[in-house]
C-alpha cells in the first residue's frame, strides 16, 4: 500500500514537471510553483502518516500489549473509534484508535475530554499531545511563547497553512505546560550535561507581570461582563549555568531556567529539586549569587543545609551593581559637592571588600541624624552581608561578582512576554508560560519534548530512560 501511494505521487510529480518549468520560465513567479510542489509533497505524507497510525494501532499485537497496559492505570479497553489527529504538516487525519475508559461506575454526568473517563492510549504512547504529534505541538506552542500573543501566533500559522482559532492553540499550550509541570525538575536535565571540576553559579531574583483574577458578586446594572482584577505578581526566577576555571562561562551547557508564581519558600523546592537531579559531587565550587533581598539568602543558607554542601566548596555573593546602588543611597546625604568624589572613594573600600574601613570612612564625613540613617543602612545592608561582598577575593579566585545573568533571564523570559502592556494572565496559565519560555529562552527545548512526549513509553516500558 505504501509503494502504491509513492508510485503514484512519484508519477503524478513526473507529469506536472515540465510543465511547472515552462510556467515559471513563461509567468517567473516561483512562489506558486512551490506552492503547488509543497503541496503535493504534504498529500504524500499525509497518507503515508496515516497508514502507518492506522497500521501500529490496528495491530493485534500492540493492542494486547495496550490493554495490559491500560489495566495498569486503571483503563478498560472499549474499542476502536475514528479520530482525527494533527501531524506536523499541520493537516488533520482520520485514524483508528484503541479507546480505553476508566474502570468503575462514574456518578453524574458523562464528561469527554482530558477530564472525562476517555483516554487514547495508543496515541498517547506515540507522543502525541491532545491529538497533535510531538512535532506539531512543539511548533504551535514555540510560536505561542515567541509571538507577543496568540493572535499574532494563529495569523503566523496561516501563512503555513495551518488553521487554527486561539482557543485551539491555547489549549495546546495548557496541556504541554501541565505535562512539562508533573515532571518539574527532572524533565530538563541531562544525565550526561558535562559539570566536572566547573563552577556551578546559581541566581533568584524576581519578576513582575499582573494576574487576571474574575470580580466576585453581581454584575451590575447593564454590564455584559464581570469583570476582572488585574493585580499586579512577582514571579521568581532561577538560573543555574556553569564556569569553568577561568571564570568563562562553559558553552557546552545549556543554562537552566525556569520561573513560578509561587511563594518564596516555593522557588527554593524548586530549585532544590533541580539540583537533587544533577551531579553535585562532581562541581568544583558552587556559587550562589543575587541581590540583597533577606528572603534569598536566609533561603539559601537551609537550602545549603538540606543538601549537605560543605561550606568551603560553597559561595554567597550580592551583585556588584546592587551594592553600589545601595552605597549610592548613602553618599546622596553628603553635600552635592563632594558626592562623586566620595562615591569614588567608598567605592573603592567596596571593591577590596573592606566593609569595617567603609563604615569608619562613613563616620569621619557624616554626622548627626544623617550619619545616623547612614549607619542604619550600613549595618542593615553591608555590616550583615559582609561575606557576601569579598570582591577582591572573589575575582581573584575568578568567581562572578554580579548577578547579571539572572537579570538577562528575568527580561527574556518574563518580560518580552508575560509583561506585554495591556496582557494579563490567569494564574495556571502563566505558570504554564513561565515554565514552557524557560525551556525555550534556556536551549533545552529539545531535551523536554524528547522526555516529555516518552512519558506514557516510560510507564510502558521502565527500561526507557531520560535523554
Amino acid at each position: 500500500m505504501l509503494g502504491t501511494s509513492v508510485d503514484e505521487w512519484a508519477k503524478e510529480v513526473k507529469e506536472k514537471l515540465d510543465g511547472f518549468v515552462q510556467e515559471l520560465m513563461t509567468d517567473c513567479d516561483f512562489n506558486r510553483i512551490e506552492g503547488a510542489l509543497q503541496e503535493m509533497v504534504t498529500t504524500l505524507v499525509d497518507s503515508l502518516l496515516q497508514t502507518v497510525l492506522n497500521a501500529a494501532l490496528t495491530d493485534a499485537g500492540f493492542l494486547l500489549t495496550l490493554k495490559q497496559f491500560g489495566t495498569s492505570l486503571g483503563f478498560q479497553f472499549k474499542g476502536y473509534r475514528d479520530v482525527s489527529v494533527y501531524v506536523y504538516t499541520g493537516s488533520r487525519i482520520r485514524v483508528k484508535s484503541p479507546y480505553f475508559v476508566c474502570i468503575g461506575k462514574k456518578r453524574g454526568r458523562k464528561k469527554r475530554g482530558p477530564n472525562g473517563r476517555g483516554k487514547h492510549v495508543g496515541l498517547e504512547v506515540f507522543g502525541f499531545i491532545e491529538r497533535g504529534s510531538r512535532q506539531f505541538v512543539s511548533e504551535i506552542v514555540q510560536l505561542a511563547l515567541l509571538c507577543p500573543s496568540f493572535q499574532v501566533a494563529r495569523e503566523v500559522l496561516c501563512q503555513r497553512a495551518i488553521v487554527l482559532n486561539v482557543k485551539t492553540i491555547r489549549r495546546f499550550c495548557r496541556a504541554l505546560g501541565q505535562r512539562g509541570l508533573e515532571q518539574r525538575g527532572a524533565i530538563s536535565v541531562e544525565a550526561n550535561d558535562p559539570m566536572d571540576g566547573h563552577t556551578l553559579v546559581i541566581g533568584v531574583d524576581g519578576g513582575r507581570i499582573r494576574e487576571r483574577r474574575p470580580k466576585r458578586g453581581p454584575k451590575k446594572h447593564g454590564q455584559r461582563r464581570q469583570g476582572y482584577h488585574t493585580d499586579w505578581r512577582e514571579p521568581k526566577l532561577v538560573t543555574v549555568y556553569l564556569h569553568d576555571a577561568d571564570g568563562k562561562l562553559v558553552k557546552t551547557f545549556a543554562p537552566i531556567h525556569d520561573a513560578t508564581l509561587g511563594n518564596d519558600d516555593r522557588v527554593f523546592a524548586l530549585l532544590e529539586s533541580y539540583l537533587r537531579n544533577m551531579d553535585l559531587n562532581a562541581v568544583e565550587r558552587i556559587v550562589f549569587t543575587g541581590d540583597g533581598a533577606p528572603w534569598i539568602w536566609t533561603r539559601v543558607e537551609r537550602l545549603i543545609v538540606r543538601l549537605g554542601l560543605y561550606s568551603d566548596r560553597v559561595f554567597q555573593v550580592i551583585d556588584y551593581a546592587h551594592a553600589t546602588q545601595n552605597l549610592y543611597e548613602i553618599v546622596e546625604l553628603v553635600g552635592s559637592k563632594h558626592r562623586q568624589r566620595l562615591f569614588k572613594k567608598w567605592k573603592a573600600f567596596l571593591c577590596r571588600g573592606d566593609i569595617d574601613g567603609l563604615g569608619e570612612a562613613i563616620r569621619k564625613v557624616l554626622s548627626g541624624r544623617k550619619l545616623k540613617r547612614a549607619l542604619k543602612k550600613w549595618k542593615s545592608y553591608f555590616q550583615k552581608n559582609a561575606l557576601r561582598m569579598q570582591y577582591q577575593f572573589f575575582r581573584d579566585n575568578s568567581l562572578p561578582c554580579g548577578s547579571g545573568h539572572v537579570e538577562s533571564a528575568i527580561r527574556r523570559v518574563i518580560n518580552l512576554r508575560l509583561k506585554a502592556p495591556g496582557t494579563f494572565w490567569t494564574r495556571d496559565m502563566a505558570e504554564c508560560f513561565l515554565f514552557l519560555r524557560s525551556q525555550l529562552i534556556s536551549g533545552r527545548w529539545t531535551i523536554f519534548m524528547q522526555n516529555v512526549s516518552q512519558k506514557f513509553v516510560k510507564l510502558l516500558n521502565p527500561d526507557v530512560v531520560f535523554v
